[in-house]
């Protein structure tokens, strides 16, 4: 018997019942031509047998792409229109410009007492935000702007501590969702802005004079009417659909 569990729901035991033999010409699927159905007997502490089998017809073909198809489909519903991509094993969403608290516990030597956050809380703004989250991985973008974002939007970085130039978010201790589903991005969002920003991961993500401390202090005091986007700095090519690109093709750094 063997366990695994699906993104979209929950665990599940699942037995060897049938084997699909195909038959091709050359190499890819597209040269396949030819298949047929086994079934499998699984004794107990026995390797499996794989029995004399029939030529596979449309209709039983069909019947198998269904269920399969049915068991990996994603949890139906209407998308809210902050997601922005959903593939296999990934999620993006937009969070829109506004609000949020903000955590710092950032340490704090003598030498830069007078400049360092320290341990501080408090309600800041923030620029649109876009998210990304692959397996127990997460990345995190700023966008200008308040409008949805589309594939040819150039992603800026975000203008935050614990975030390498990459965009990888330096998780910690953070909270991981064991899920990259739409339904996930909240516990994804929580997770994030419930964990202390400690340290800054690169040393420019802001052009902002005394950088990232400096203006971390000045968001929390309240010195912007609205979020300053002159302090965003873009990251050259970078877009939305280049982000997606990358996700897909398992090219994301993870730092």
């Amino acid at each position: 018997m063997m366990s695994f569990v699906t993104h979209d729901l929950d665990a599940r035991s699942v037995t060897l019942q049938t084997a699909i033999l195909l038959y091709g010409s050359g190499g890819g699927y597209e040269q396949l031509r030819y298949a047929t159905i086994h079934p499998v007997d699984c004794a107990p502490g026995a390797a499996p047998i794989i029995r004399a089998g029939r030529p596979a017809d449309r209709d039983s073909l069909r019947q198998v792409a269904a269920g399969l198809l049915e068991s990996n489909r994603t949890r139906s519903g209407v998308m809210p229109d902050t997601i922005l991509s959903v593939g296999p094993e990934h999620v993006v969403w937009w969070q829109r410009p506004g609000k949020r608290t903000y955590f710092f516990n950032t340490r704090v030597t003598e030498e830069d007492r007078h400049i360092a956050v320290g341990q501080r809380n408090g309600e800041g703004l923030t620029p649109g935000l876009i998210f990304a989250a692959k397996g127990q991985k997460m990345w995190v973008f700023a966008v200008k702007g308040e409008n949805r974002p589309d594939a040819s939007t150039p992603l800026c970085h975000a203008p935050l501590m614990n975030v390498w130039d990459s965009g990888t978010v330096c998780t910690g201790s953070m909270p991981l969702p064991d899920s990259t589903m739409a339904d996930s991005v909240a516990r994804w969002e929580r997770g994030f802005w419930e964990s202390a920003f400690s340290h800054p991961n690169h040393p420019k993500p802001v052009n902002y004079k005394g950088g990232i401390h400096a203006f971390s202090r000045d968001l929390l005091d309240g010195k912007f009417r609205k979020f300053p986007e002159r302090v965003l700095r873009p990251i050259k090519g970078m877009t939305l659909g280049l982000l997606v690109d990358k996700l897909d093709a398992d090219r994301m750094p993870d730092r």
